[in-house]
């Protein structure tokens, strides 16, 4: 089994795959961060993009644009409630921490792996928990990227360790 998880680690494929989702992190972290500091500095526009919409939902007549339109709604109520700095210290932070990280990877920085693994599984267990309580398919598809990059780091820091082992 391990024989078959080496010749993993050194293809190609898992070299791009592991970039590739190191990549999207980084890009994830930095809209995320941007996101941040947009509504630290505008938060009304956040308001009146969050009216806009449900002004276009509640238009139709379909159940599924009718759902989409209350849910609109209540977010822009519970962010109206004060929900909003919280939301704002949660991208900022998790956009900073994320930038941080792929940083780290993407130069091979050892030491930050486990760190990254703690962070990450963090961010995943969390994850599945809001599946849990409001399950949806985004939801799910983002908890199985999420593992799906957690191996990958893993088998890099690895596969890294046995390389300065070997030097």
């Amino acid at each position: 089994m391990s024989e078959l998880l080496e010749r993993i680690r050194r293809s190609t494929w898992y070299e791009t795959a592991y970039k590739i989702s190191v990549g999207v992190k980084g890009f994830d972290g930095l809209v995320e961060l941007l996101a941040g500091l947009w509504l630290l500095i505008a938060p009304a526009t956040l308001h009146a993009l969050l009216q806009g919409i449900f002004g276009e939902l509640v238009q139709h007549h379909s159940r599924f644009m009718q759902f989409m339109a209350e849910n609109v709604a209540h977010i822009d109520q519970d962010l109206a409630k004060g929900g909003l700095l919280i939301v704002i210290l949660f991208l900022i932070t998790h956009g900073v921490v994320k930038l941080a990280l792929v940083y780290c990877l993407l130069k091979e920085i050892i030491w930050a792996y486990p760190y990254a693994l703690v962070v990450l599984g963090m961010f995943f267990i969390y994850q599945v928990y809001v599946f849990i309580m409001h399950p949806s398919v985004s939801m799910f598809l983002f908890s199985l990227l999420d593992a799906i990059i957690i191996w990958l780091v893993y088998g890099e820091w690895q596969k890294l360790k046995e390389e300065k082992i070997v030097r």
